[in-house]
């Protein structure tokens, strides 16, 4: 099995640091809503005002960094130097409570450090064209992926029970030395790769736009692609940010509970990320993803009538399938729909998860200030509906011509 290049000691490395970056998000993004609502003590306009701005900044950095990266020799400098960016954000994190401040770090230093997982991305993308065979590559990528959904198990109840029992300063700081960390092994752990012919090509042109050169049919599917990831990760973002505020203000959740709620999807998550990358060879892409936006649906729909703790637990079934088969399998749905574009795919795919965060943040702003967060959920079921059409009308990677 080591001689697979799915365990490979680069395969290896990419796995660690994926889940070592994952732990960062988990103790920083489930906590941040709450630091800001409670620590800091703004409304719930402020709360969704850093987010939104996150995801605006990310959009932007994610496009130009995402295309400007496939022409370089070597991604793994900006790994570094992103994660660098990222510790200084999260010490500001932690040892600062002016809201301005915090949210002017948040939108400007924050969301560049989250370019770091984009390259790393890429990098994986990279190796899985070079190294593992075409019908491997979604097993790969959602091995990849199970490492964030690893990290995600203790990160977000290790983030609430160090902030209930040590406080926001060391909850932060601890994410800061992890993002360190990473940043100072990533160019030991991740070697160089040589640019293949295909990319050699690519990098002798500019690419104008975000959507490249298909076909009329392949650039609808591959629109109607970008704006169904950007909903679904849109209504899983509202769901993290609001449901910390909803169980503690609506169903009277203890603090420290909340975690466990978030911790308890991760775990389940990775035997579905797992079996979508396996099954992965047998159907087609395009109809797991629009299963898992069956799973959303259903989700969102009890989590909105959930009254007891004991019921949003039991829900966590259809948020693990929801989000398992999503992160295992979207990055190659989009890399399919993109051959030989690594850094344009994975910036892409990631520009849908900020752009989700857009939605988002504006929503939770907006309806949650007038409504309250509960009625954040009933929002999620209507965008649901719209991704699970949008999904309904991609033509996938084969049908359009761009696999054999």
């Amino acid at each position: 099995m080591l001689t697979s290049p799915l365990f490979r000691p680069i395969a290896l490395g990419i796995y660690f640091l994926f889940f070592t970056v994952g732990v960062v998000g988990a103790l920083v993004l489930p906590t941040f809503s709450l630091f800001l609502a409670t620590e800091i003590g703004v409304r719930p306009f402020l709360v969704g005002l850093p987010f939104a701005g996150i995801a605006l900044a990310s959009i932007g950095y994610n496009y130009w960094i995402g295309h400007w990266s496939d022409k370089l020799a070597d991604r793994r400098p900006l790994v570094a130097s992103f994660c660098l960016v990222g510790t200084l954000a999260c010490l500001v994190f932690a040892f600062s409570r002016n809201y301005w401040l915090v949210a002017a770090t948040a939108i400007f230093l924050f969301s560049l450090s989250m370019v770091s997982f984009s390259q790393m991305l890429a990098y994986s993308l990279d190796y899985a064209e070079r190294e593992i065979p075409a019908e491997r590559i979604p097993l790969f990528n959602a091995i990849v992926r199970a490492q964030i959904a690893f990290a995600w198990v203790a990160g977000p109840p290790a983030g609430f029970l160090f902030a209930s029992y040590y406080g926001f300063t060391f909850t932060y700081a601890l994410a800061a030395g992890l993002f360190f960390a990473v940043g100072a092994v990533s160019i030991k752990l991740l070697p160089r790769l040589p640019k293949t012919q295909q990319q050699l090509a690519e990098t002798e042109q500019e690419i104008p736009s975000l959507i490249p050169s298909l076909s009329p049919k392949a650039k609808q599917s591959l629109i109607l692609c970008a704006i169904a990831f950007s909903l679904m990760w849109g209504v899983n973002n509202a769901y993290l940010i609001s449901l910390p505020l909803h169980l503690k203000e609506n169903l009277g959740v203890d603090t420290k509970l909340m975690g466990w709620v978030m911790g308890t999807t991760a775990a389940l998550e990775v035997p579905f990320m797992l079996l979508a990358g396996h099954y992965a060879a047998r159907f087609r892409l395009i109809n797991l993803i629009r299963c898992a936006g069956v799973a959303a649906l259903l989700l969102y729909t009890g989590v909105y009538f959930a009254t007891a703790l004991w019921q949003l637990f039991a829900l966590q079934i259809f948020n693990a399938i929801f989000v398992g088969v999503l992160a295992g399998l979207g990055v190659s749905v989009i890399q399919d729909l993109m051959p030989g574009r690594s850094g344009g795919a994975s910036a892409l795919y990631t520009n849908t998860t900020h752009m989700g965060n857009l939605i988002s943040s504006l929503m939770v702003a907006v309806v949650a200030d007038i409504f309250g967060y509960g009625s954040v959920f009933l929002v999620n079921i209507l965008l649901v509906v719209i991704a699970i059409w949008a999904f309904g009308r991609v033509r996938s990677a084969r049908e359009l011509g761009l696999q054999k």
